[in-house]
């Protein structure tokens, strides 16, 4: 399956914001409480919030498949060293996901951090998000730590850090 992936721009929240949508409950709906899932949601995807996100150097990439959009990434370039590109979300559309979508989409980002000259790339996942990890160490990344990360409302997510060296 050929997958076209490109460079996103801020028009374009409307296609983030819908896949993250349809993504998140599948992805965190056992994990995390309702009002907690929808409270992230509406911190992290809303329109104002993913433009800020832009303008604070978040690059995010859509991957095409036949002119549909099947997932999207964001990456920030030199997070907390210049050797790091972190990526800061991979979703995959439930109808894409189990076809290599993900592995496809990380050896995009690997290219990319190549080409740019970073060595590591960089991610944090939810502790709670058993498949990912397996997924990440599977293809390479190893953690390096845990970190909270604050959301407000009374929120906060334990995440693992991952890296992978280049």
């Amino acid at each position: 399956m050929h997958i076209e992936f490109r460079h996103a721009v801020p028009e374009e929240w409307k296609i983030i914001q819908s896949m993250a949508h349809t993504t998140w409950p599948i992805t965190y709906g056992q994990l995390l409480p309702a009002g907690q899932l929808e409270y992230m949601l509406d911190l992290i995807y809303r329109e104002e919030s993913i433009k800020q996100q832009m303008d604070r150097e978040h690059q995010f990439i859509i991957g095409y498949h036949d002119g549909e959009p099947l997932g999207f990434a964001s990456v920030e370039k030199q997070y907390k060293s210049p050797a790091n590109l972190m990526i800061h979300k991979l979703y995959i559309l439930p109808s894409f996901q189990g076809k290599g979508m993900g592995k496809t989409f990380l050896n995009y980002l690997t290219v990319l951090a190549t080409q740019t000259e970073h060595d590591t790339l960089m991610l944090k996942v939810f502790v709670k998000n058993q498949s990912a990890i397996r997924f990440y160490h599977h293809l390479g990344f190893q953690s390096i730590g845990e970190e909270v990360t604050e959301l407000g409302n009374g929120y906060a997510v334990l995440d693992y850090i991952m890296i992978k060296k280049m």
